[in-house]
């Protein structure tokens, strides 16, 4: 009886959710006011807290995940039809920092900011009506001014007048935070590194991604240091905006009552803030919105070669990055049409994928000779100093290990970590219990075994050969005996990883290689994807 009353009430509710959601398809027919009722009644469904929204008028606000597809179907809409961004330019319902922000008015935008920090005192980044002007969300997708720079503004007409580039400078010089985040999670990258994105919109996403990399001093007490002037090393201040011409952040000093523009590597937060270690985040275009979605995404499956060489080459964006459906950059151009596979797009992220392989693989090398990342001196057998982290990088001394970690080796190290530890795989089940390996010669089902190999044991390192065709059908996986033998399926734990491994070896066209793998006490094989080559590299 009671199972029977949640049925009726869920799908009651799904019929409702879906109501809401097929309304906004149908925004236009509405008065401004209907466009924010129905977008509101949207977004609840969503799963959206609109309490904690409304209480943040300045803030990002719930940026909880979105949980169902259903529910994440509901958010793409929202985005794609730009919510009631068009209403509100119609209807010059935006803020009036707003309006200045989609028109590209420079003059106007300084002249507002002047006349805050007219009334107000140093430091501006805590002054609540420094913050109401930059941060105020407009339009029910709670953009703020920087974020409909990028939004609205990119659909502006050109004009002589128009500066939407400049317009972004004087806020970010000003404070605005560039990690500011809208209803949905989307940040300047999702909407000026997307697959509608325009020149301007990608000169602000530039400007955003570097000021992001020290915004964490924003508004925090802060220490300078390491600067060539040595009678300013010690003082303490409070962060500010960043100018992304110079590429220094403003740092108020109150004992001296002037602001100083330094650069981000010359401030460190100071002991007053408590604990001054700072988690480490993404670089921007790796900012996840409420989908679990980056820029990156949106630009393969558009096929917009600028963007990605604006996102992969530029500024390095990680292929790596899952959305809540599990679906990476990487996956989409290894699993994509017979058109994506031949795109430009597709063979970035291959080059991408082929780089990072040669970098781990020189890493490895390395530190086998025992030699040191950063000088490159030979450090013998017992020399060096091991990267705690990742455990592969060794380096001759502190200076040389903190010089490399700036250099590169911070965007490495969790790599390496990740594929030293390698990926656990399952035991094959269902009709093909303990694998059922398919000869891609004879087409032949020869029944395997998912354990240790003969003459191996647990916690040993083997070779194993890996064979596929594509992303449809299963890896052939068997040791030199043949004695472990099994599949792994497209749906697999550890199968995305060593289908990329196998596609970089062209001297079998992609089709197989070679790499290392172990069983532990309780019978789970582990593969180390980062350890394929060629049959040379091995004994067999």
């Amino acid at each position: 009886m009671a199972a029977g009353f949640r049925n009726i009430v869920e799908n009651h509710r799904r019929e409702m959710v879906a109501q809401s959601f097929a309304a906004m398809a149908e925004l236009d027919r509405f008065s401004l006011e209907g466009q924010k009722s129905t977008i509101r009644a949207a977004l609840k469904d969503m799963g959206t807290d609109l309490a904690v929204n409304d209480a943040d008028p300045t803030g990002n606000g719930d940026q909880s995940l979105i949980q169902s597809c259903e529910r994440r179907d509901g958010a793409r809409e929202l985005y794609s039809i730009g919510g009631d961004i068009h209403k509100h330019a119609t209807e010059g319902a935006f803020t009036e920092l707003g309006t200045m922000c989609f028109i590209g008015g420079v003059k106007a935008a300084h002249t507002m900011i002047e006349n805050v920090t007219k009334k107000i005192q140093q430091p501006y980044s805590r002054q609540k009506e420094m913050i109401t002007l930059l941060e105020t969300r407009d339009t029910s997708l709670r953009l703020s001014p920087l974020l409909l720079i990028v939004s609205a503004g990119k659909n502006a007409s050109g004009q002589p007048y128009m500066d939407h580039a400049g317009v972004a400078k004087i806020l970010l010089k000003s404070g605005a935070s560039p990690d500011a985040k809208d209803v949905l999670g989307k940040t300047v990258c999702h909407y000026g590194a997307g697959a509608m994105a325009t020149s301007m919109t990608m000169e602000v996403v530039d400007m955003c991604i570097r000021a992001a990399r020290s915004s964490h001093l924003f508004g925090k007490d802060v220490e300078l240091h390491g600067l060539k002037n040595v009678d300013m090393n010690g003082l303490k201040g409070v962060a500010g905006g960043f100018d992304p011409d110079s590429e220094r952040r403003a740092v108020y000093l109150p004992d001296q009552q002037k602001e100083v523009w330094v650069k981000p590597i010359n401030i460190r937060l100071a002991e007053s803030n408590g604990d001054a270690e700072v988690e480490e985040k993404p670089m921007l275009a790796d900012v996840q919105d409420r989908l679990g979605s980056v820029a990156l995404h949106e630009v393969i499956l558009q096929g917009r070669e600028d963007v990605a060489e604006f996102l992969l080459i530029k500024h390095q964006a990680s292929i790596h990055t899952a959305d809540m459906d599990d679906m990476t950059p990487l996956k989409m151009s290894i699993g994509g049409s017979g058109m994506m596979m031949a795109s430009k797009v597709r063979n970035m992220v291959m080059d991408v994928t082929r780089q990072e392989a040669k970098n781990n693989r020189e890493a490895k090398k390395q530190a086998t000779r025992r030699s040191c990342a950063a000088c490159q001196k030979e450090l013998g057998k017992m020399g060096g100093h091991q990267c705690s982290s990742c455990k592969v990088t060794v380096y001759c001394g502190r200076e040389c290990q903190v010089a490399h970690w700036k250099k590169g080796h911070k965007a490495q190290c969790k790599k390496l970590k990740l594929q030293s530890a390698g990926v656990k795989l399952e035991a094959p089940s269902g009709d093909l219990a303990f694998g059922a390996a398919v000869s891609y010669r004879s087409g032949m089902i020869n029944r395997g075994k998912y354990s240790i190999p003969d003459g191996a044991s647990p916690e040993e390192k083997f070779v194993i050969k890996v064979q596929g065709i594509n992303d449809m059908m299963p890896i052939m996986v068997y040791d030199e005996s043949r004695t472990c033998e099994f599949s792994i399926g497209p749906k697999q734990p550890g199968f995305n990883e060593i289908l990329t491994e196998m596609r970089k070896e062209m001297a079998w066209g992609g089709r197989k290689t070679f790499m290392k793998a172990s069983f532990d006490d309780s019978g789970t094989c582990t593969v180390y994807p980062a350890t394929a080559g060629v049959k040379a590299k091995y004994s067999w």
